[in-house]
């Protein structure tokens, strides 16, 4: 019987080859996959992208405009009460009713004042050193009942509310999971006494709330890192030049 001529190590190497050269290439990891790209816009494409980016970065301003009234405003009421508990509740209450009267007036959305007044009004009850989880408790079931007043939808009041809680926490530097605990537990209680509907929303939104509530205190406070360390930073520019000055 005739033979094969190749070596045993030989016919090794020419299967290894071959089952190399046919073996499927091997997938790219998924950091390196090419993102999907944004399709190209044409003129009006790009018309209304510059204007809706035109009226959000309006909008957050109006957001931060009504947090900064809120906060100076609930800030002056409890300095002038003495900080007084009682008080405190009775100021949260009036702010909010206010702020959502204002939006009702103006023909506006109210979850955009229900998120500015609510953010402002925690950071002005801890510039008096009242109580913030006090003050979330009243700023939920105040907006939810403000918001059902108006006919607003409760979901979306309810969160407003929890957002604008949460950013007004990460100014004020306080812990967000004990909060948004109490908050979750007054919005589904002001939610019940309006109906299983609104139940039903507010249910909805509370859903992973306290972790949510914790990762909006985190980006906030990560946004404004960097604004701060450019103020330091002019801060230790001027001492030097200050030191080096004759």
């Amino acid at each position: 019987m005739a033979t094969s001529s190749i070596p045993k190590g030989g016919r090794t190497a020419a299967v290894q080859r071959r089952s190399a050269a046919t073996a499927s290439p091997a997938k790219r990891p998924a950091a390196a996959r090419r993102s999907a790209r944004a399709p190209s816009l044409g003129h009006a494409g790009t018309a209304i992208k510059r204007g809706v980016a035109d009226t959000l970065k309006q909008m957050r301003v109006i957001d931060a405009e009504i947090a900064q009234l809120a906060r100076g405003t609930v800030g002056e009421a409890l300095a002038a009460a003495g900080g007084a508990a009682k008080e405190l509740a009775g100021v949260v209450r009036d702010v909010l009713a206010g702020a959502v009267q204002a939006a009702q007036s103006a023909g506006s959305e109210v979850t955009v004042s229900i998120k500015g007044a609510p953010r402002g009004t925690v950071a002005g009850v801890h510039d008096a050193r009242g109580s913030v989880a006090r003050a979330a408790s009243e700023i939920v079931k105040t907006s939810i009942k403000e918001g059902n007043r108006v006919g607003a939808e409760i979901g979306a009041v309810a969160r407003s509310a929890l957002e604008g809680i949460a950013e007004g926490v990460a100014e004020a530097g306080e812990g967000a999971a004990a909060i948004a605990k109490l908050s979750a537990r007054d919005a589904l209680a002001a939610a019940r006494d309006i109906g299983s509907l609104a139940t039903q929303a507010v249910q909805q939104v509370l859903r992973g709330t306290a972790a949510g509530i914790d990762e909006v205190v985190k980006s906030h406070r990560a946004a404004k890192r960097p604004a701060a360390a450019r103020v330091r930073g002019a801060r230790k520019v001027g001492t030097r030049v200050a030191r080096t000055t004759p």
